[in-house]
């Protein structure tokens, strides 16, 4: 059924319909009809014609490239507690290259400066509320570079910083000289180095990595270490660990030998290490295997000393061990000068003794 109306409108409205009567060639009863199904829409959404204007008034925000990766799936939400715990049970263990490049495209920057902006922007598409300060001479080349990561989540701070470290250590050859935490803010220190394809530098596997090849070894024989670690636990660490070699020796009745031992560590003769170095291997090692207590090592030049502290009780053992020790210590061009009580074993190194 038709209705005929007679209705006014004032010049501003007719001016507000003018994109409807364009559309439909000049009806203005087509324009009408489109103009209510258009509150009729709008009043489905919202309760009045008011909501609705302020609704359709508001400015949307474009997507970001990080609302496009959501709605493809490429990155997902996760709540901040779970991805805190995820950053925190993962320390120690460096990300895969894939991942670096996934979180910094490398052709999007060729300078230091270029780099700066972009991790900023990236910070704060990403919400992660983290700003980076870059700071060097040569942007283009630099052989020293200093970035500062401030405020944010401290876990997120070093991941961010993990990522960015790699990336520079591939792009532009720096390693890190220096890495500095505080409450607020990581500042890392880098420098140029020298690397072999896919090697990572030695600065970020200690400050980022220092846990990566125990993860590694822990996955590929889990039963072995698993194992390994519930032995230790359920002793007390009452254990002691040795190459076969030295176990074979030990149950024929001779004193082992540990020479060995130290040469497949460091890939040299045994008699090329330096005094300095060995002592540091032989604190490390020994006190892993659990052989003694505790081992104290003196550096100092001309004054090397090592206090082993142990709770054997028979004097047979004791002398052994000690005449094990003097043949490394030996086999490495040193005289050292034993003294022992029932729980203490001093080796002082002989003046003649120095290389």
């Amino acid at each position: 059924m038709l209705i005929r109306k007679n209705i006014s409108l004032d010049e501003k409205y007719l001016k507000k319909l003018q994109p409807l009567l364009d559309a439909n060639d000049g009806n203005l009863s087509a324009a009408i009809r489109d103009t209510i199904e258009l509150t009729d829409a709008a009043l489905q959404k919202h309760e009045t014609i008011e909501e609705s204007i302020d609704v359709l008034s508001t400015l949307v925000a474009p997507p970001t490239r990080f609302d496009e990766l959501i709605e493809n799936g490429e990155h997902l939400i996760i709540n901040r507690t779970a991805l805190k715990w995820l950053l925190k049970n993962s320390r120690g263990c460096l990300v895969d290259e894939e991942l670096v490049d996934e979180l910094i495209n490398p052709f999007s920057v060729q300078t230091m400066m270029e780099l700066d902006a972009y991790l900023n922007n990236l910070s704060q598409e990403f919400g992660w509320g983290i700003e980076v300060s870059i700071f060097c001479v040569d942007t283009l080349d630099p052989d020293n570079a200093t970035i500062v990561f401030s405020k944010g989540d401290s876990y997120l701070r070093d991941f961010f910083a993990e990522h960015v470290s790699l990336f520079i250590a591939k792009w532009k050859q720096l390693d890190i000289d220096g890495l500095y935490r505080r409450s607020k803010s990581v500042r890392i220190d880098f420098k140029k180095t020298t690397l072999l394809s896919g090697e990572v530098p030695p600065g970020i596997k200690k400050h980022f990595g220092h846990l990566d090849d125990i993860y590694r070894e822990f996955s590929e024989k889990e039963a072995f270490w698993g194992g390994l670690v519930n032995a230790y636990k359920v002793t007390g660490y009452n254990m002691v660990a040795i190459p076969k070699n030295q176990f074979e020796s030990i149950a024929a009745g001779n004193v082992p030998d540990g020479v060995d031992m130290f040469e497949t560590v460091t890939s040299h003769p045994i008699a090329d290490i330096p005094l300095s170095e060995l002592l540091v291997l032989f604190k490390r090692f020994f006190s892993v295997s659990q052989i003694v207590n505790n081992i104290e090592i003196h550096l100092e030049p001309g004054n090397e000393f090592v206090k082993i502290q142990h709770d054997y009780r028979d004097e047979k053992t004791i002398m052994k061990l000690i005449q094990y020790f003097s043949n490394i210590f030996e086999a490495n061009g040193h005289k050292f000068d034993a003294t022992h009580s029932s729980s203490l074993i001093i080796f002082k190194r002989q003046a003649s003794g120095s290389k």
